[in-house]
């Protein structure tokens, strides 16, 4: 398969799953990249900063800090001081946003039953050890050219 094949079906894939949304997030009055912050939250509960976000979900860190306070003003989420290191902030579904997060990981899972209709069990499986290495892979490269950006 052709580099340029990889490209477009992440494009499509992403305006697939936008479109899953659409209707959900004006209803709720959201943005995209608030969507993506409380599924982040709603499925990573151990990975609670802004950081975290940024880091898994490629998001920038304006955008992800712009939506922390669009939500925290509306009450959806709340952010506490870690005990360990005062530097980091640590953010917390408020019960608004963690019902809607709730509804939004509906929608995300019908949405990934839709691309999945027609696998069987093992090649769901199969599929996902797939995604893990290139995940990886992704991670080790990204990795060395930081690394390689380092050098003097």
């Amino acid at each position: 398969m052709e580099t340029g094949t990889y490209v477009a079906h992440v494009n499509y894939f992403k305006k697939f799953y936008d479109l899953c949304f659409k209707e959900q997030a004006a209803e709720y009055g959201l943005q995209m990249i608030d969507v993506h912050v409380l599924l982040f939250l709603k499925n990573n509960p151990g990975m609670n900063t802004a950081r975290d976000i940024v880091a898994n979900r490629g998001l920038s860190k304006s955008n992800v800090s712009n939506a922390l306070e669009k939500l925290r003003g509306r009450g959806m989420l709340r952010l506490e001081e870690d005990p360990g290191s005062r530097r980091i902030q640590r953010i917390f579904l408020n019960p608004s946003g963690d019902s809607v997060a709730a509804a939004l990981k509906k929608t995300q899972s019908r949405c990934f039953e839709e691309l999945l209709r027609g696998f069987s069990g093992e090649e769901r499986r199969t599929l996902s050890l797939y995604f893990r290495r290139i995940n990886e892979n992704v991670a080790a490269a990204v990795k060395n050219r930081e690394q390689e950006r380092r050098k003097p």
